[in-house]
């Protein structure tokens, strides 16, 4: 068991651009799927307030989609014909009315929250009745990535994939970044206290900074670093929707969903660039999204990616990646659920000054008071597998 007083670092606020952060623990983003025609309820308003009256000092919610035809999936932005789109909107009268009231019940409960602002890029798929070929995908070149990942492919989504026709436009490449910025803008208005973006894991921003998916010769592709043009105009544009008195985060990955050894970054040289980018497009914070949190990043360093992060940044760094319950072991841990209590190691790293916010995922969806539990070294639940279903608002 883990006692109070080694928790009680993490119960330090953090000011980021003068908002100040109640505690260094965060909320991760999970996607719920609970928002009927892409506005949240008060089922979603009260499951955001318990975690943060459990002691989450800030939340980042599940990922919200910004206003561009090719980012809702197999629902796109009106639903389905048999049943409503049920991933949430940052845009229209409604879900924005729904938000306010998500960000009312986590103020009452002392807690800050961002909204994540994310397009699904290539990872958009197919809905009822359609096929591959007559959906729309967003995509830097039109393809889903490397050869390799094309051939794991059905061959009718291979070839949607591979059409150079595909490729974003300029015209849609400035409206993406727009509707970003609108996206943002529209948070502010029903008082979010900060922006996150999601820059990882294979979703659109990504795909413009890997040379899989951003194989373009002009201005938004080339090298690395003109492949981050398109990251860094959305966070620039997003500065100038919202301010200077709002925070923005921005979620990275070495890897994707669909290629768990993907590297983004093959060298400390070309991680220095990426984030030097970013930070100089004006993202405060760096979640720093590994598999497990315990994974280093290059073989001649023992640091894991969020440590990296800080030392080259100098920024409030995030780390995630397991911290709570997912990690090396996590299916072993599944059948029978078993308890994970990874509070000593981390409370060890973050002594260490390798992290600035700690980022906790599952734990949180199995007990909303994870967090009371780490401050008063009450053990903590097992692990319930039935936490993650989607929909699920415990």
């Amino acid at each position: 068991m883990t006692t109070p007083s080694r928790i009680e670092p993490l119960l330090q606020p953090l000011t980021v651009r003068g908002v100040t952060l109640p505690n260094r623990i965060m909320m991760s983003p999970m996607t719920r799927g609970a928002s009927p025609n892409g506005v949240p309820g008060e089922d979603v308003a009260s499951y955001y307030e318990r975690r943060a009256a459990g002691g989450v000092g800030t939340i980042i919610t599940e990922s919200v989609f910004v206003d561009d035809k090719g980012t809702m999936g197999k629902f796109g932005l009106e639903g389905g014909s048999d049943k409503p789109n049920p991933w949430p909107l940052m845009f229209g009268d409604a879900p924005l009315e729904g938000w306010r009231n998500v960000v009312a019940a986590v103020h009452a409960a002392g807690g800050k929250i961002f909204p994540q602002l994310m397009h699904l890029g290539v990872q958009r798929s197919p809905g009822k009745g359609e096929s591959w070929s007559n959906i729309h995908i967003s995509s830097p070149s039109g393809v889903f990535g490397s050869p390799e990942e094309i051939a794991q492919l059905p061959e009718e989504a291979q070839a949607a994939m591979n059409c150079p026709e595909k490729a974003m436009t300029e015209e849609e490449i400035l409206s993406v970044i727009a509707a970003f910025a609108s996206a943002a803008a529209g948070a502010k208005s029903v008082g979010f206290d900060g922006i996150a973006l999601h820059g990882g894991h294979g979703y659109l921003i990504d795909n413009f900074m890997r040379a899989e998916t951003n194989r373009r010769t002009d201005k938004w592709g080339g090298d690395h670093l003109g492949r981050m043009r398109f990251a860094t105009e959305i966070v620039r544009e997003v500065r100038k929707a919202i301010g200077e008195d709002m925070p923005i985060s921005f979620r990275f990955s070495q890897w994707t969903h669909h290629n768990l050894d993907a590297q983004l970054f093959p060298t400390r040289k070309i991680l220095e660039d990426i984030l030097g980018a970013l930070s100089d497009a004006s993202v405060d914070i760096f979640e720093a999204s590994a598999r497990a949190f315990t994974d280093t990043v290059f073989e001649d360093s023992p640091l894991n990616l969020a440590a990296l992060t800080k030392e080259i940044t100098g920024k409030p760094t995030v780390m995630l990646g397991g911290t709570g319950v997912y990690r090396d072991k996590y299916q072993s841990a599944l059948v029978p659920p078993k308890v994970i209590d990874n509070v000593d190691e981390v409370m060890e790293r973050f002594e260490q000054g390798q992290f600035d916010l700690l980022a906790i995922g599952r734990s949180l969806l199995n007990d909303p008071n994870f967090v009371q539990k780490m401050i008063s070294g009450e053990p903590f639940a097992p692990f319930d597998p039935g936490c993650l279903k989607m929909g699920n608002l415990t």
